[in-house]
């Protein structure tokens, strides 16, 4: 008999609009800059825009910007929204002849960590969201090392099933991602599997079927336990998700 993991809320849905922001941010030695960027996706949890210069994975930078009040957390009454945001990736783009950076950065709220005041030049991670939807972040250690393939933070609906030696089926589930790439996937499962052991991957929604090998598996006290997978001769087509760019990691 097959089980089921219990779906999440979705999140704040992606806003389509023309809007521009002021975005600043604190380089090495002190030095700053700010510039006027064109925001290409926008939510409550986070936005993407185009800056002709580059920011650097894992930093803080702010932006002002006369955001729709039923997208802000705090300061609804005011005319300009002032977020500090976490900068999720950044990658170079041509148009035109002309070189920019396309940014995206998780919303983390209306002021910076202790540490940043601190240091500025701190590389933060997100380590989960609070109560009011933005995003709680962490210091690393080491700066930030962008990814093979880009993660998304998104929740698809899934079937699990595990494989014996033959290929064959031997039990399986309904659930969801916690996020996915190209090459692999976290889920959440009530399955009794190990590492090493191989399970089959199955989206209706995205037309995809895949075997995937369990790299880890991660139980924590009150949570549901989390898989680790990679995928194995196929790539998950994540061209088709609808994602912010808050969720791209």
């Amino acid at each position: 008999m097959s089980s089921s993991v219990k779906l999440p809320k979705e999140r704040a849905d992606l806003t389509s609009m023309s809007l521009y922001t002021v975005v600043k941010a604190t380089e090495n030695e002190g030095r700053s800059w700010k510039e006027v960027a064109d925001v290409i996706s926008i939510s409550a949890s986070g936005a993407g825009f185009y800056l002709a210069r580059p920011c650097e994975v894992g930093r803080l930078v702010t932006m002002i910007l006369p955001l729709p009040a039923e997208l802000r957390c705090y300061d609804h009454e005011k005319a300009l929204y002032k977020v500090w945001g976490l900068v999720q990736h950044c990658f170079e783009v041509s148009a035109d002849g002309r070189t920019g950076y396309q940014v995206g950065v998780a919303f983390v709220g209306k002021n910076a960590p202790p540490s940043y005041k601190k240091d500025p030049n701190t590389s933060y991670r997100i380590s989960g969201m609070d109560t009011d939807g933005l995003w709680k972040v962490t210091e690393i250690k080491a700066d930030f090392k962008q990814r093979r393939d880009i993660r998304y933070w998104t929740t698809i609906e899934l079937y699990l099933a595990l494989v014996d030696g033959k290929k064959d089926t031997v039990g399986g589930e309904r659930t969801i991602t916690e996020n996915l790439s190209r090459s692999g996937a976290a889920v959440f499962t009530t399955l009794d599997v190990s590492v090493g052991d191989r399970v089959k991957f199955i989206s209706e929604k995205y037309d995809f079927s895949g075997l995937a090998v369990v790299c880890n598996r991660k139980v924590e006290k009150g949570k549901p336990t989390r898989l680790h997978l990679r995928f194995v001769g196929a790539t998950f087509p994540v061209k088709r998700l609808k994602v912010t760019a808050a969720d791209i990691h």
